[in-house]
């Protein structure tokens, strides 16, 4: 009885521990991202996990540091520069 106990236990330590490192394997490409469309295009911002945002629109790209958003969250943030997109139309 106590082996198959200690056997019980080893196998699930065994797939917790296998389960834990895969969950933990990104392949870097998954990040942050918030969108929106404006003038028919799809403006969005994603936080690339190193303290930089990259917000991108119409094929151009822009990366800039965390602090300039001043304290925006980046949902807000992406939502305001929609609304002012729509608004010069």
């Amino acid at each position: 009885m106590f082996k198959k106990c200690m056997f019980g236990i080893g196998l699930m330590l065994t797939l917790s521990l296998g389960l834990l490192s895969c969950s933990s394997d990104d392949d870097g490409d998954s990040k942050d991202c918030d969108s929106c469309s404006a003038q028919g295009q799809t403006i969005e911002l994603c936080d690339n996990g190193d303290g930089t945002f990259t917000l991108s629109a119409g094929g151009e790209s822009e990366t800039f540091p965390a602090s300039d958003l001043e304290g925006v969250d980046p949902g807000e943030f992406i939502d305001a520069v929609c609304e002012l997109a729509n608004l010069g139309s």
